[in-house]
């Protein structure tokens, strides 16, 4: 991999690009020796030369397909990493609703942007992250106003078009939520055309008091040469809730990695995922909940389902500061694999220093359980049905709670057919 740090003359984030630049060459290319990387095979990444990514020339029906029926008229459209707001649809986004370009957004909030990326660059332990803020070329602000509640789910819609050119692709969103405000939204990543490209995909929010976010994440591309690196950012003031969902169908490569800071008494975040992936794809996931402050609670429920080659990973840590007394934090990894030659890691992690916590963590790596697959034969079940709903049954917690019908329909019919795929 080659990068080149370009700033445009009249670029208004050059002095954050260059501090993320100098971060990232501190830190360095992450590599199989790398902790947090460790189960990850970057060879082939690292191997491809990738251009930066080209705006193109998509209409609006070509990116039609890629837009829920629940957002019809609330879709922001991110075409190679770039904000397209010819091609979004904003009818039913409320005008108080601030929907902006980055670049653009440092006219009004550039005080605001400056202490939030300063604030996140000393943060930053990830190399794709760091990356991201040094050389990203687009992205968006979406701001909240205080006392603003939108009613519509609002869809993130990242396509790829990059034909016959490898790309890296950059997107960068920054969500900003007043107190007392709530917003549903959806970040999909969907494929148009191509095939190798490297999309590392940050998005950061700041969810002030009393705020309520509920974020989900889909990934669908095709391809055999696919890296999505998908980073969340986020810090939760005090009674406010932020509830996600990932849902990875599979790139060649999948790496979401989650950093959520408690730091206002009783917020609370709940953190969901349900990768399903076969052949030779992967699925990793990595998760830091950093509890500051006291009475917050914090959930993670993390499952994969593997067939044929497919490898997972899935490191997670809470973190419980000493001011952080009465906190309440679980956390749970469980692996279904459909194949001998599946692989599944499983790395939970405590780190306490509160006295006055309840906390705790487990994980599971198995195949289906060969007893209940007995009995639902000797009560008349056929056995293709039976594996079927057993699969089901161990992905249901996580799939009955997306908002959406369009996504809960989809992830359901996907997890009665994960046998066939293999």
């Amino acid at each position: 991999m080659h990068f080149q740090l370009v700033l445009a003359i009249d670029d208004s984030m050059q002095t954050s690009k260059l501090k993320a630049w100098d971060q990232f060459l501190k830190m360095g290319l992450p590599h199989n020796k790398t902790e947090v990387y460790r189960y990850i095979h970057l060879r082939r990444l690292f191997g491809q030369k990738y251009i930066p990514s080209a705006p193109s020339t998509l209409k609006p029906e070509d990116v039609a397909p890629f837009i829920l029926p629940e957002c019809q008229r609330s879709a922001l459209v991110f075409v190679n990493g770039h904000f397209q707001p010819h091609l979004s649809r904003l009818e039913s986004i409320p005008k108080r609703l601030v929907v902006t370009q980055l670049h653009d957004a440092i006219a009004t909030y550039g005080t605001f942007l400056n202490n939030q990326w300063n604030k996140s660059l000393q943060e930053e332990t990830d190399a794709f992250a760091a990356l991201n803020a040094a050389l990203h070329r687009d992205g968006a602000f979406l701001y909240l106003p205080p006392n603003t509640v939108v009613e519509t789910p609002i869809q993130l819609v990242n396509v790829v078009d990059t034909a016959e050119t490898p790309m890296l692709l950059l997107p960068r969103i920054h969500l900003f939520v007043g107190a007392n405000s709530e917003v549903t939204l959806v970040s999909s990543t969907d494929h148009f055309s191509g095939s190798a490209h490297c999309l590392s995909l940050v998005t950061e929010m700041s969810i002030e008091e009393n705020a309520h976010v509920k974020y989900m994440q889909t990934a669908t591309h095709n391809g055999t040469d696919i890296w999505h690196f998908d980073a969340l950012r986020a810090s939760l003031k005090q009674n406010s809730t932020l509830r996600t969902i990932n849902m990875t169908e599979g790139s060649a490569t999948t790496r979401y990695d989650y950093r959520v800071a408690l730091i206002g008494q009783n917020a609370e975040a709940l953190l969901n995922g349900l990768s399903m992936i076969n052949e030779k794809r992967e699925a990793h996931t990595h998760v830091l909940v950093d509890h500051q402050a006291p009475n917050c609670r914090s959930m993670q429920l993390f499952k994969t389902i593997l067939n044929g080659f497919a490898r997972s990973s899935f490191e997670g840590k809470i973190l419980v500061r000493q001011a952080a007394q009465k906190t309440d934090a679980f956390q749970r990894n469980n692996n279904l694999l459909l194949s001998d030659n599946a692989h599944a890691d499983s790395k939970p992690n405590l780190e306490i220093f509160a006295d006055d916590v309840k906390a705790s963590h487990g994980a599971t790596i198995g195949q289906l359980d060969a007893d209940q697959l007995f009995y639902m034969r000797t009560r008349g079940f056929p056995e293709a049905m039976a594996q079927n709903l057993m699969v089901y049954s161990f992905c249901k917690d996580v799939v009955d709670q997306i908002p959406l019908p369009s996504l809960l329909n989809h992830m359901t019919t996907r997890a009665k057919n994960c046998l066939n795929e293999k």
